[in-house]
């Protein structure tokens, strides 16, 4: 296969080419360590220190068009309102800009090891001492799920495999500048729909039959989904009684659990909890009220 080598920012990339995403937004929220501060004008008032925790997420939609007139890198530019990066160590907070054009994706795959997934927001909001954020930068580099194409991800990177995963923000106040790097160490997929349980909420007289369904997150996939009442677990499961059903139309997969009226006399009226597990590793839950009229 050619490998094309190229230098964006100061650092090595080299790619191969890959076919186009569908277009769905991905929102990641991701867990840090801060390992690295420089501030020696003491712009950030002594309020960030090493080993701090990080949370923050990053979005951006898969609808953004590669840019890049070179076949082996990928360039993003996200459309205004379509892209998100925001990072919080205590109380200070590091966020883009909204709406902005001032964001920029560049990919390049793992071929050899050496593939990177690359963020960043030179358009931000000033922090409340009046600083100001140059840059936000999210950089990934290494051998995984993010960086097997140069195809916008949909998925959260699994870490494991990337030696380079970290979050690094740049500012400036007064001609005092400051420099802060925190190491990556969880990153999830945040899923934006709900579950949906039908039926709903509601009684049933004796002897009532129906099946269930459970709707769930768009182009979700699931690994597992169990019911419980009052800690006691339902005949109502996946994999057991219940069937996956297909993403037809709506792209929301869906379970159907035939003769679900065999949990009502197990839980005895009290609510009933399905809990699902997504291949991502997202746990979801949703409770209904289901009863027997008196």
């Amino acid at each position: 296969m050619k490998t094309s080598v190229l230098f964006v920012g100061g650092l090595l990339l080299s790619a191969f080419v890959s076919g186009p995403a569908a277009a769905e937004p991905v929102r990641v929220r991701v867990g840090a360590r801060v390992a690295e501060i420089q501030d020696s004008g003491n712009v950030l008032a002594g309020k960030i220190v090493l080993g701090q925790r990080v949370t923050g997420t990053y979005v951006y939609n898969t609808n953004t068009p590669n840019l890049s007139p070179i076949p082996a890198l990928g360039e993003y530019r996200p459309y205004a309102n379509e892209s998100r990066m925001r990072f919080a160590v205590g109380s200070t907070v590091f966020e883009a800009a909204q709406p902005t054009q001032g964001t920029v994706i560049y990919l390049n795959a793992d071929e050899f090891s050496n593939g990177q997934f690359l963020m960043r927001s030179n358009d931000n909001k000033p922090l409340a001492s009046g600083a100001l954020i140059s840059d936000i930068t999210l950089r990934i580099a290494g051998q995984g799920n993010v960086t097997q194409s140069v195809a916008l991800p949909t998925v959260a990177p699994d870490l494991a495999g990337y030696w380079t995963k970290e979050v690094v923000i740049d500012g400036t106040l007064g001609g005092n500048s400051f420099h802060v790097r925190a190491v990556l160490e969880t990153a999830e997929l945040i899923v934006a729909d709900a579950l949906t349980v039908s039926p709903a909420s509601g009684s049933f007289v004796a002897n009532q039959r129906f099946d269930a369904a459970l709707i769930l997150p768009r182009n979700s996939s699931i690994t597992s989904m169990r019911t419980t009442a009052n800690g006691q677990w339902l005949p109502l499961s996946y994999p057991g009684s219940c069937q996956l059903r297909p993403q037809v139309g709506t792209g929301k997969p869906s379970l159907v659990c035939p003769s679900a009226e065999v949990v009502l006399g197990i839980s005895a009226g009290a609510p009933v909890e399905w809990t699902v597990e997504l291949t991502d590793g997202t746990t979801l839950t949703e409770t209904v009220d289901w009863d027997i009229a008196p």
